[in-house]
């Protein structure tokens, strides 16, 4: 009998074909798993660009544009718009002859009331709940500076010798740099530092029951949100704005 001719070559199984497909899907988990981890990389570091944006803008707004006068401290505990994290210290703003309140609350991300809290939302729809809180340095009712309890001001008054006049020339200077005959010299002079509060600078009384005469007031900025999975992050800044308009 003729044996019919040896096959020069054979085919590829279906069970090989199946073993090199999930030798292959082994091998794409660890790529995958790298796209996946900077994509959340990516998305973190464009939540904290938005949060410190909106931060930047804020606060120079808050120092440069919005009058001391219209920054006042809410009593009580005050909670997000969502009805969450309530504490105290919120800001509380108001109008003033010169400047209206709402283009700085549209910043917060506020069209409901006049405290410090809103809610701004990203072009991804990430929403961040923004809580501006308050601390006012105050001082005392009082004329007598107390270095305990509020910031007080030292500085030397203006020597005598430096008013004294003889012939329309300062008599403690001459044209030959020389200290008139008679007259004290500078360092002559025995001259007591003088100290002063917020109140004898000139500095207006708080228009709430809870201002004093204050001379500074401290902020915290707070900027939170939740990314997946569910897990919260923040951004907080701190600065302070000073009253020095109407210091006589």
């Amino acid at each position: 009998m003729r044996r019919s001719p040896r096959p020069q070559g054979r085919g590829i199984t279906l069970l090989e074909i199946m073993a090199a497909l999930l030798i292959l899907a082994f091998a794409f988990i660890p790529i995958v798993g790298v796209i996946g981890t900077g994509t959340g990389d990516t998305d973190v570091t464009n939540s904290y660009i938005f949060a410190q944006t909106a931060a930047r803008s804020i606060l120079e707004n808050l120092l440069d544009s919005v009058p001391f006068e219209c920054v006042h401290l809410e009593p009580g505990n005050v909670s997000d718009l969502d009805g969450s994290n309530a504490e105290d210290h919120v800001a509380r703003f108001a109008d003033s002859p010169t400047y209206q309140v709402a283009s700085f609350l549209a910043l917060l991300g506020n069209k409901t009331d006049q405290l410090g809290r809103g809610t701004l939302t990203d072009s991804r729809g990430t929403t961040y709940a923004v809580k501006l809180l308050i601390f006012p340095v105050e001082g005392l009712d009082t004329n007598i500076p107390d270095p305990s309890q509020e910031i007080v001001f030292t500085y030397l008054p203006r020597p005598l010798f430096e008013q004294a006049v003889v012939g329309g020339t300062p008599a403690w200077y001459t044209g030959n740099e020389f200290v008139a005959p008679g007259v004290n010299r500078p360092y002559d002079y025995e001259i007591n530092p003088i100290q002063t509060n917020a109140r004898n600078l000139g500095v207006p009384f708080g228009s709430l029951a809870s201002e004093r005469y204050c001379m500074m007031k401290r902020f915290l900025l707070r900027i939170r949100w939740r990314m997946p999975p569910n897990r919260e992050r923040f951004l907080e800044v701190y600065t302070a704005k000073a009253n020095l308009s109407r210091v006589d």
